[in-house]
């Protein structure tokens, strides 16, 4: 399983979310690329409360930085922070990528 990051032809840097611009070296020279989506949690929250009445709650959300470089909001499935997770991507309406964050098994 992979997720999508852009990527920086010039410098091979990965950022998320998708800008114009490379954060690192300012180029435009960018593309989508394949990355393993693998990671660690570091912190985990849980909502509440919604302003959208359809959301199932209570909702478990947690910041994950990739081994690639950068850091995602995740919905968690059964992760603690600490934990090495993987995450899957699915898309929403207007096709941004949402990642659910796993339990990297191949980690164990």
């Amino acid at each position: 399983m992979t997720i999508r990051l852009q990527t920086c032809t010039a410098c091979g840097a990965h950022q998320y979310p998708a800008r114009d611009l490379c954060r690192t070296c300012l180029r435009d020279e960018l593309i989508w690329a394949e990355d393993s989506g693998r990671g660690r949690l570091l912190a985990a929250t849980t909502l509440h409360r919604s302003l959208d009445p359809a959301t199932a709650l209570p909702l478990r959300i947690g910041t994950v930085a990739l081994d690639a470089g950068v850091r995602v909001i995740a919905f968690l499935g059964h992760v603690q922070p600490g934990d090495r997770v993987v995450l899957h991507a699915t898309s929403d309406a207007e096709q941004n990528q949402i990642f659910t964050a796993e339990r990297d098994l191949s980690d164990a």
